[in-house]
């Protein structure tokens, strides 16, 4: 089974391209998901956390304020390097176990790891290929904007905090051009798609 990273940069579209991927039959292991469930209430990272930036970023639940707390790491890279360090091990190991599952199930044909954070965390070395999605720095903005209802300013921010598109670019294997319309997209994937279930047989 063939373990595939995807990645890009936030507002590059990466979350329709895991989308068509999971429609085209692919396994999808979704980091951020996994990176909302090790910091619940009770879990290690979440005290990690709470005792370095402190009470401010939980709500009247106790629960962190994802938004809150991404304000403050994306003006800091100080900080946002210790919650990189932080919750990168707990994503890695279970990004593992489930990548261990999927290969034992042989439902899939490949296992796709969707992590904004591939390169940074080291991902990509337990990758076969890693796959970036692209789209220009203007359309990336306004997609954040709209998507997370941010200022320009902190939009900004948050694509400056990433890897340039050198980086990016240097990383791939496979670039996934995203900054047409969908249909540019789906015929990208297609292909990626039916050359993974070529290789399997």
């Amino acid at each position: 089974m063939k373990v595939i990273g995807l990645t890009g940069g936030t507002g590059s579209g990466k979350s329709v391209v895991s989308r068509r991927l999971a429609a085209e039959g692919l396994a999808i292991i979704d980091a951020d998901r996994i990176s909302h469930e090790i910091i619940e209430q009770g879990k290690p990272a979440y005290r990690e956390i709470l005792g370095y930036f402190g009470s401010g970023i939980l709500d009247e639940n106790g629960d962190i304020v994802r938004r809150q707390l991404g304000e403050i790491v994306f003006r800091d890279a100080e900080k946002l390097a210790f919650l990189n360090q932080c919750t990168h091990k707990y994503i890695i190991a279970e990004m593992k176990r489930q990548i261990e599952n999927i290969q034992e199930s042989g439902k899939a044909k490949a296992a796709v790891l969707d992590a904004p954070l591939l390169l940074e965390a080291g991902l990509d070395f337990i990758c076969d290929e890693v796959w970036v999605v692209f789209a220009d720095s203007e359309t990336r903005m306004n997609r954040i904007i709209e998507r997370d209802g941010v200022s320009a300013e902190t939009a900004q921010a948050r694509i400056a905090s990433q890897k340039s598109w050198e980086e990016y670019q240097e990383a791939a294997d496979k670039i996934i051009d995203n900054s047409r319309d969908i249909a540019f997209v789906e015929e990208q994937i297609s292909q990626l798609v039916k050359n993974i279930k070529q290789d399997a047989e």
